[in-house]
């Protein structure tokens, strides 16, 4: 059986650092068990003051900068150094604090961390209000922390496994040999040059992850050296991004940002693609046109994509054989007269012949023209037999005409349709539909409800038309 200690270290070390350490008070075998915490995660909670405010029924946190790097320097000096699996360092600091910083990242180093976040924002990902269409609601006024030399040699970085860096200066010191055993790498808001980035995936033979996000010096993420092990790539807001091309076979991709070549040396694996584009763009366009050849297994694609202009169809287009589940966010949007046409992606239907989900996602933005009988015939669309589609959601109808055709369309066509949801409700991801109640008035969600009553429920003679809230 193991030693006491060693079952008590390993209890302790699934709570919080701070939980692990008011233990110490509960009996003389507890005092030092949280030295050899294998989990240190500090940030304003595992920091914070107090541990509940009975007066506002809260959590409190702390916010004092200079307090936090006594507590964290406090835990350090305290802890045994040893079998460190993951150190988070969470709170917005920077170069003024760097002496406090090398301590931490030396300890880190010397402690053989596999994992090691170092996050000078002291937000995490999901409190980044919004991701494509602004900057970020946190700005960085002054100097970043430059990270020190020491944690790129060869030695010292051997351990790690997961490097996550936020608002940090990378600068790559001239020897640099890699990072021999790191699987993920995360750069967000980090100052870094296209060389530094360069360097950094041509020596971590064993990268599987990699994402980068709001760095405002990289204009291209290039790398023609072959990356066998990378599987996912996460390339996010990158004002001045111009191309990728990676010599890598990915599984996954998510890029936001403006419309830039994206070149892989093989995408034959490429299951999982999530695309946001901040520049006009159609996204029917890009899927006949843009996407690369040789995606045959394309199984789960999301686009998002703002529209202005009508989507030329070609005659003949590559079929997606492989695509199952199918999401598209569409902000189609003009001052005066709209120009796009939702019927358009009833073409959907032929070129992704064995899809079983489809989700639209609608952002009329532009002049509110609910559809009734005075704007003329209904159009239909070409005759075509869908013979897998089960499931089709439709976000965003507001009621206009081309979208009443592409309901109808889709409804006619699919012969073991099961269900069919259509919402005048906002639904789109990054937070776009924030302007969902607060900007729209009621009509619109009133017209939506009542042309699809009128004009789509009519239609349906297998009751599969759900009209949600």
């Amino acid at each position: 059986m193991p030693p006491c200690n060693d079952i008590l270290s390993t209890i302790l070390s699934l709570l919080p650092i701070n939980d692990a350490i008011r233990t110490s008070v509960l009996s003389r075998k507890l005092q030092y068990v949280w030295c050899s915490h294998t989990n240190l995660t500090f940030d304003k909670f595992t920091m914070r003051k107090t541990y509940f405010r009975p007066s506002s029924g809260s959590f409190g946190f702390l916010k004092d900068k200079e307090e936090f790097v006594r507590k964290v320097d406090s835990i350090l000096q305290q802890h045994s150094g040893m079998g460190v699996k993951r150190m988070e360092i969470k709170f917005q600091l920077h170069c003024k604090h760097a002496d406090h910083i090398d301590r931490w990242v030396n300890f880190a180093i010397a402690s053989k961390a596999k994992e090691f976040v170092i996050n000078l924002s002291g937000y995490g990902a999901k409190s980044v209000f919004f991701r494509g269409f602004t900057c970020l609601r946190w700005i960085v006024r002054e100097e970043p922390y430059n990270l020190p030399s020491q944690l790129f040699s060869p030695t010292n970085g051997s351990c790690l496994r997961c490097l996550e860096l936020w608002t940090v200066s990378l600068k790559l010191p001239s020897d640099f040999k890699g990072f021999l055993n790191l699987k993920s790498l995360t750069l967000v808001y980090v100052s870094i040059t296209d060389e530094d980035v360069q360097c950094l995936l041509s020596k971590c033979n064993l990268l599987e992850f990699f994402e980068i996000a709001y760095c405002r010096m990289v204009t291209s993420v290039r790398m023609l050296h072959p990356l066998d092990q990378l599987k996912h790539l996460v390339v996010d807001t990158c004002p001045k991004m111009k191309e990728i091309e990676l010599n890598c076979s990915l599984t996954t991709l998510k890029y936001t940002g403006a419309l830039v070549p994206l070149i892989f040396a093989s995408t034959s694996r490429l299951t999982n693609v999530s695309l946001l584009f901040c520049t006009p763009q159609s996204a029917l366009s890009y899927i006949v046109t843009g996407f690369p050849s040789t995606t045959p297994r394309l199984e789960t694609p999301t686009l998002l994509c703002c529209e202005c202009e009508r989507t030329t169809v070609p005659a003949r287009s590559l079929e997606f054989t492989y695509l199952r589940h199918l999401r598209l966010e569409l902000i189609l949007f003009d001052k005066q007269v709209r120009k796009t046409d939702v019927l358009d992606y009833a073409h959907l239907l032929k070129i992704a012949p064995f899809m079983e989900t489809l989700e639209l996602r609608m952002w009329m933005n532009c002049e509110h023209r609910p559809y009734c009988k005075d704007d003329g015939e209904l159009r239909v669309g070409l005759p075509h037999q869908h013979a897998h589609l089960k499931s089709v959601r439709i976000s965003g109808f507001f009621g206009h005409k081309d979208q009443v055709e592409l309901a109808l369309h889709i409804l006619r066509s699919s012969i073991v349709l099961k269900k069919m949801e259509i919402t005048p409700k906002l639904e789109m991801s990054n937070n776009l539909a924030l302007l969902d109640s607060h900007y729209y008035e009621k009509q619109h969600y009133v017209d939506g409800h009542r042309v699809a009553t009128e004009f789509i429920c009519k239609a349906d003679h297998r009751n599969i038309v759900n009209r949600c809230p």
